[in-house]
């Protein structure tokens, strides 16, 4: 790719994430965005449709860097890959707490769980044999809107723990969870 589209499409991101600091993500306009960018709007237009597919763009991209990982984890899919998360947060601070925080997209965390549902769902099968599927897609919902629940906190207060505590404490949770339907 060019490196002017390159560097326009990187100003246009760099600047959305410097809004969502101040504004709602719903709130942003195209010619607000444009302007703080100093990027025309056809040129915007040459790149997105809107403020929203923008957004959907930076959150696929980050999605993509994620995925990378999912190869590498043998078993615990859906906890493993949560510590890996919050490293990756802990890592890209400013994009992921804007784009996680209270002005940005509330479903970007949930699109990032689910992920790893198949592989979770198949390993609990194998050592949940009592529980139906229908127990584990609930056991599946129950630990995800948790952890969305302590990471957003954690977002909230800065994240001034350490990534790897908050791993072990949603681990622990998780866990402990998970042995009742042994």
């Amino acid at each position: 790719m060019d490196k002017r589209i390159l560097n326009t499409k990187k100003k246009l991101t760099n600047t959305i994430i410097v809004l969502l600091n101040d504004k709602e993500l719903k709130d942003i306009t195209v010619l607000e965005l444009c302007k703080k960018a100093n990027i025309n709007r056809t040129t915007f237009y040459k790149y997105y449709t809107d403020v929203d597919d923008l957004i959907s763009k930076i959150e696929d991209s980050l999605i993509n860097d994620l995925k990378k990982y999912i190869p590498d984890i043998k078993r615990n899919y859906l906890i493993s890959f949560t510590s890996k998360i919050i490293e990756t947060i802990a890592e890209r601070k400013e994009v992921y707490t804007r784009l996680l925080g209270a002005n940005g997209d509330h479903t970007f965390l949930r699109r990032i769980l689910r992920l790893v549902y198949n592989e979770s769902i198949e390993e609990w099968q194998k050592l949940l044999k009592k529980s139906s599927r229908e127990d584990l897609d609930k056991i599946y919902s129950f630990i995800v809107d948790g952890t969305i629940g302590i990471i957003k906190s954690w977002i909230k207060n800065g994240c001034q723990e350490e990534p790897n505590s908050i791993a072990i404490f949603i681990n622990k949770i998780c866990m402990s969870g998970l042995s009742s339907f042994i």
